[in-house]
């Protein structure tokens, strides 16, 4: 797998080399971060008795970042401009939280999520679902720029709009051929890692880099993902208090929640303990079709970050990940650890050759009421979003490091499990 920058990345990063060591240029020190952070919101509590354990992860985040990430000038940039813009959103949150004490009244009732690799189809379950009047996802530009900036709202929903570009639509400049693999839009319902990003213990900072010490600290810090759902539920708190960002509902949308992330997937009993109401779809597909794409992702998210990816070794890496998270999601699912009876399955292939069946389907193992209209809401969208769109997504298993044979034999059980169709 060819990984390549545009000319002008390659040439930033180049000119970092003309001026010496890019640590120097731009440092990454969670002090000097933290600090200037502080100094340009006005704000100094970073919610300490709330958030035990935050400023924990996110030290241990910077300084794994800051020695192993392998950064030239333009990422350490890149990286030093999210890293303060999540604190100074953080600072600002916890000022928020802490004047409008009743966002934390706001009733979260009976969520739904979409959980389930990456490349199963959760992004346009998503987008489908999120047709249901019925149901509210949380919007990208929200998600980035969570709370208001401007007193009239039509000029502050523009703004945080404006503002969230860069947040989204900007690493596909750094490397065009994302886009083929997922769209990236300020105005699209968002996963919930983009608004887990502001606890460094959640999945986002270890999906963008190459961190293996943070990782494994991760690892060692299980308890932090109580905290991390903790701020999930916050975070949809404070959308709520806002109303709906279309301006359409008043402050307290009374609509259901509607949340995706392939993270949850290895996460459920921490969701379940968070939310003991929610009801959960698990999309499912071949893994011979997904674990090599996903691996393709994820070798691009991280060359948005930094030059230095080895590709071939994130395959395996991938591969016994994903085997663990689903093999511990059907563990979960016959022991009791979470309840079986709250979640459903969705499989890839059925979505795709009838759209409206599936979603349809869901609804009724859900017990959900079918909105009039429904079915022409999803026609209509489909027709106006082809697939492929943008491009192909372009890979091979030995591009990745992967064997199509030994992909087949790890997931044996997985497949058999949920009776999945190969592809």
């Amino acid at each position: 797998m060819t990984l390549q920058h545009p000319d002008w990345v390659r040439r930033l990063n180049l000119i970092g080399e003309t001026i010496g060591d890019p640590r120097s240029f731009a440092p990454l020190d969670a002090d000097e971060l933290l600090e200037n952070a502080k100094h340009t919101t006005g704000i100094t509590d970073i919610g300490r008795e709330d958030w035990a354990g935050w400023e924990t992860a996110y030290r241990e985040f910077v300084r794994s970042v800051h020695q192993e990430a392998n950064l030239h000038l333009r990422e350490r940039v890149l990286t030093r401009a999210e890293i303060t813009r999540m604190l100074e959103t953080w600072l600002h949150l916890q000022a928020h939280w802490s004047t409008t004490p009743t966002v934390k009244d706001e009733q979260i009732d009976a969520p739904l999520f979409v959980v389930g690799p990456p490349r199963t189809g959760t992004t346009i379950l998503l987008e489908l679902l999120a047709l249901d009047p019925s149901l509210r996802a949380p919007i990208a530009w929200e998600a980035v720029q969570p709370l208001p900036r401007l007193t009239d709202p039509v000029a502050d929903r523009a703004e945080r709009l404006r503002l969230a570009e860069s947040e989204q639509e900007f690493w596909a400049d750094i490397h065009p051929g994302f886009m083929t693999m997922h769209e990236l839009a300020s105005n699209l319902p968002c996963e919930c890692v983009h608004f887990l990003a502001y606890d460094f213990a959640g999945p986002y900072w270890s999906m963008h880099y190459a961190t293996p010490s943070f990782t494994g600290w991760q690892l060692e810090h299980l308890d932090a993902l109580e905290r991390v759902y903790r701020l999930h539920r916050r975070m949809l708190q404070t959308f709520q208090h806002a109303g709906d960002p279309r301006g359409a509902l008043p402050s307290g949308d009374p609509r259901r929640w509607l949340l995706k992330s392939p993270a949850h997937v290895s996460t459920l009993p921490q969701l379940f303990s968070e939310y003991p109401d929610a009801l959960v779809i698990h999309t499912h597909r071949d893994p011979r079709k997904f674990i090599a794409s996903l691996t393709s992702l994820l070798g691009v998210l991280r060359f948005m970050r930094s030059d230095v990816v080895d590709v071939e070794a994130l395959g395996p890496m991938m591969e016994i990940t994903y085997q663990m998270f689903l093999e511990g999601a059907i563990a979960q699912r016959s022991d009791g650890s979470v309840p079986a009876d709250r979640i459903v399955d969705s499989h890839f292939v059925d979505l795709m050759a009838d759209p409206v069946a599936q979603v349809h389907g869901l609804y009724d193992q859900l017990d959900l009421d079918w909105p009039a209209g429904h079915d022409a809401r999803i026609r209509d969208y489909l027709a106006n979003k082809p697939r492929a769109k943008h491009g192909t997504h372009s890979y091979t298993f030995e591009s990745v490091g992967l064997d199509e044979d030994h992909v087949r034999a790890t997931f044996a059980n997985y497949v058999g499990h949920y009776n999945i169709t190969e592809e």
